[in-house]
């Protein structure tokens, strides 16, 4: 989504594709899959697509011709999906080469063509077309978004026929080990924090992935959730210094007065991270959906 950085996406990517959850993936991708009996390309709409993580991950998992539209409000981050892709490709033997106006990746098993499209979702999501029975699909937004705004796009997403897929959305849990006090104040107040509004409104936050299955469940929709958890271990250590980082600030922006209190938890944590004793679990949850038959 719009708003991390280039080096915070990357960074994080090895760590999500270890930590989705591989039971919803490969049941989304029986689900989504053209019957072996139709020539038929996968139509697949990411919100809030970054640098196209969410793409790496799926596109060999699913197979066969797809056509992806990577949507973002950060121009500078769907500028870097060709050169990702390019690095990605090289690892894994796929080849990428320049269309008209998009990318084209192909491989063994999977032929894919990627298009961008830059709106922000949270003010424009009008703007983004869902094709018929399309792949509605976003890494690590949920948390983010307002349940009104999920609403709408739970209702266009029915319209549409659309089949849903929500990887690593946060739900609350983080576990540091070796404990420390203050880990469970920390905790409380980054979770508050998360509640707040992210540009959709007053966020999910913690509570997004059981909320937006009622959401779309309201709407029509059979739903599947599996856990998805962040584990960080002592070879984690940039991504750990990173959450504590942005934990901090979110406990000092919720309780400016104990900024001394927390300061001093984070140097408490560092001396665990930097000595390879610490290792870290957060709470993700991945979400699928598709429309219920009649």
């Amino acid at each position: 989504m719009s708003g991390f950085r280039d080096e915070w996406l990357s960074l994080r990517e090895p760590l999500d594709v270890r930590s989705r959850s591989a039971e919803i993936a490969t049941a989304l991708a029986e689900v989504v899959r053209p019957d072996e009996s139709r020539v038929e390309t996968m139509q697949i709409v990411d919100l809030g697509a970054g640098t196209g993580a969410n793409l790496r991950y799926m596109a060999p998992r699913l197979g066969g011709s797809q056509e992806w539209l990577l949507v973002d409000r950060d121009p500078s981050l769907l500028a870097a999906v060709g050169r990702r892709m390019r690095i990605w490709a090289d690892s894994t033997g796929a080849r990428v080469f320049e269309g008209d106006h998009e990318l084209v990746v192909r491989a063994s098993e999977f032929e894919c063509r990627i298009r961008s499209l830059t709106v922000n979702i949270a003010t424009e999501l009008d703007r983004v077309v869902l094709p018929a029975r399309c792949l509605v699909t976003a890494s690590a937004l949920l948390d983010l978004v307002s349940g009104d705004w999920l609403r709408r796009l739970a209702h266009r997403s029915m319209r549409a026929g659309a089949s849903i897929y929500f990887a690593l959305t946060y739900d609350g849990r983080i576990d540091c080990r070796p404990a420390e006090e203050g880990d469970q104040d920390v905790r409380e107040l980054f979770n508050e924090h998360q509640l707040g509004d992210k540009g959709f409104g007053a966020a999910l936050g913690p509570f997004a992935a059981r909320r937006a299955a009622g959401i779309f469940e309201a709407c029509g929709y059979r739903t599947r959730i599996e856990a998805s958890d962040w584990r960080m271990y002592r070879s984690d250590r940039g991504l750990q210094r990173e959450l504590l980082d942005g934990w901090l600030t979110a406990a000092v922006e919720v309780d400016p007065d104990r900024a001394l209190e927390f300061e001093a938890w984070r140097e408490r944590r560092l001396v665990h991270i930097e000595g390879d004793a610490s290792e870290l679990i957060v709470g993700h949850t991945d979400l699928m959906g598709q429309p219920s038959a009649g």
